[in-house]
């Protein structure tokens, strides 16, 4: 069993933070003194893992330390007044992800003379800008915000992260134009990790072979601008339409033989070109209070199809809750991606469920759902029956919840399970929680879980199928109303993978300056 790197101390924790408070404070913060808060809330997280084989020998050992370090400043300037005039805030979130289980050669082409065990991209102990904006709301008489820096947007076109500004602009109509621009958050540059990218992997190859990895491209900035309309009428409907258009930059490539040339090399070129271009669309109502509707849909225009359809419609009547959910979700790859000439398989979901509170502390759950799998692959689904496997079926599943709650602890259950001609999975855990003292936390959890894959056989031509069982003991202690520790050992074991050892501490620290 790895050792555990035990998390900084709450007061080397709370130094860093007033530090970064304090730096960040005098760069936004006008010279005069102004009234304004602070909040900071770090977490240190600690991991020692470890994987071993079916004959008992560990194949990898991991001691990483996590640490986050959140700042929020608001009232900046003190311009507001009443409550009724512009605010200003500054939020950032840092992280570092580190692992001290790693050896020079997984990391570094520069120490070692064999890459056997070298991983393009990863790093020791990277450290990510997760967001930092300044922010002023309220402006024009509350119809304007700005916001400028790392930030992030959640709309029908899904998470997505950049560097830039954003404004909205609130109208006498009742709806807000945004449009934002700048550059799109990407792997292999500074302070970013790959957040936004799909089918394709970016690094800074400083220090590559320029014969090797030809799969990894050269990170390079991304240009971005989007658009979109909101409702900002009646609270009980709401809608949304975004429209959103990157650009590549930067040498992209398609070597002979893994190997990499210039500018005028056959398959390799550097312009400024389309990442992704889509427009999505979504909508929500709840008409009296009692049934909710949601809906959207994501067309891509670079690749010219539908990827993502989703709609639902829920309806609570006291203690009960009734919902059926459609989902349909297709695949879709960063311009620059190979897999955009390979045949993909959408997935259609229909998903009915009921939800029954009987006693304030007891509750019940179940869905039963259909998922059919298709190939846009003609040939390939043509030969499913032969050599070629496809999954262009049906499967049926299901699963089951139940919730018991005590004043000071709970226990519940989830099961569920997946059926089909490909394979079936089928399984559930337990937990129980407690609280003792109003300090001291009590975590029980236990699963099992069996997997039948039907796509893939073992040496002996028969499919992969095991049962995987595992534990979690756990325990922590609330040091005050804004500071607790924890700890928790998990085990895990199936015959494919063998045994699998975590230790996780975690130390949660938050205050006001």
């Amino acid at each position: 069993m790895a050792r555990l790197v035990a998390p900084r101390a709450r007061a080397v924790a709370a130094v860093a933070a007033s530090t970064l408070a304090s730096a960040l404070g005098s760069v936004v913060a006008p010279s005069p003194a102004h009234a304004y808060e602070a909040e900071i809330d770090a977490t240190s997280a600690g991991q020692a893992y470890q994987l071993k084989g079916a004959s008992g020998d560990p194949v990898l050992s991991r001691r990483r330390v996590m640490q986050t370090l959140s700042l929020g400043i608001y009232d900046i300037g003190d311009t507001a007044k009443d409550g009724q005039g512009p605010q200003i805030s500054f939020r950032a979130r840092l992280r570092m992800d580190a692992d001290f289980g790693m050896s020079v050669e997984e990391y570094s082409l520069n120490r070692t003379s064999t890459t056997a065990r070298f991983v393009p991209g990863l790093a020791p102990a990277p450290i990510d800008l997760m967001y930092g904006y300044l922010e002023a709301r309220r402006l024009a008489a509350g119809r304007i915000t700005l916001r400028v820096g790392r930030q992030y947007v959640v709309d029908p076109l899904g998470f997505y992260s950049f560097d830039g500004a954003l404004l909205r602009v609130l109208t006498p109509a009742y709806v807000v134009v945004e449009a934002y621009g700048g550059f799109e958050v990407r792997g292999g540059l500074p302070l970013s990790s790959a957040l936004n990218e799909q089918g394709i992997q970016r690094v800074d190859r400083t220090g590559y072979p320029s014969t090797g990895y030809a799969s990894y491209q050269q990170a390079a900035i991304a240009p971005v601008y989007a658009v979109a309309l909101e409702s900002a009428g009646p609270t009980w409907i709401h809608g949304r339409v975004s429209y959103r258009k990157a650009w590549n930059t930067g040498e992209s490539f398609v070597g002979n033989n893994g190997s990499l040339g210039g500018p005028d090399t056959l398959g390799i070129y550097d312009q400024r070109r389309v990442s992704s271009e889509r427009l999505g669309f979504g909508a929500e109502a709840q008409p009296l209070g009692l049934v909710d509707l949601r809906g959207s849909v994501v067309y891509d225009l670079y690749g010219r199809q539908l990827t993502t359809v989703q709609g639902g419609a829920e309806l609570t009547l006291k203690k009960v809750t009734l919902g059926v959910h459609y989902d349909f979700w297709r695949p879709i790859f960063d311009a620059d991606s190979i897999f955009n000439v390979f045949g993909v398989e959408p997935m259609d979901d229909v998903t009915a469920r009921v939800e029954v509170d009987p006693t304030d502390r007891f509750s019940l759950g179940a869905d039963a759902t259909m998922r059919r799998y298709r190939s846009d692959d003609a040939a390939a689904a043509a030969n499913s029956r032969g050599s070629i496997a496809v999954a262009t079926d049906v499967g049926l599943g299901g699963g089951v919840r139940a919730r018991y709650v005590w004043p000071t602890s709970r226990v519940s259950f989830h099961g569920s399970a997946l059926t089909g001609n490909e394979g079936v999975r089928v399984g559930g855990d337990v937990a129980f929680e407690r609280v003792y003292r109003q300090r001291w936390l009590l975590d029980v959890r236990g699963s099992a879980f069996r997997f039948d894959d039907k796509l893939r056989v073992d040496a002996q031509g028969l499919s992969r199928s095991t049962t995987s069982v595992g534990y979690v003991l756990g325990g922590g202690y609330k040091i005050d109303r804004d500071t607790n520790v924890q700890l928790q050992f998990e085990h895990d074991s199936n015959r494919l993978v063998g045994q699998r050892y975590r230790l996780l501490a975690l130390l949660n620290v938050r205050t006001w300056l």
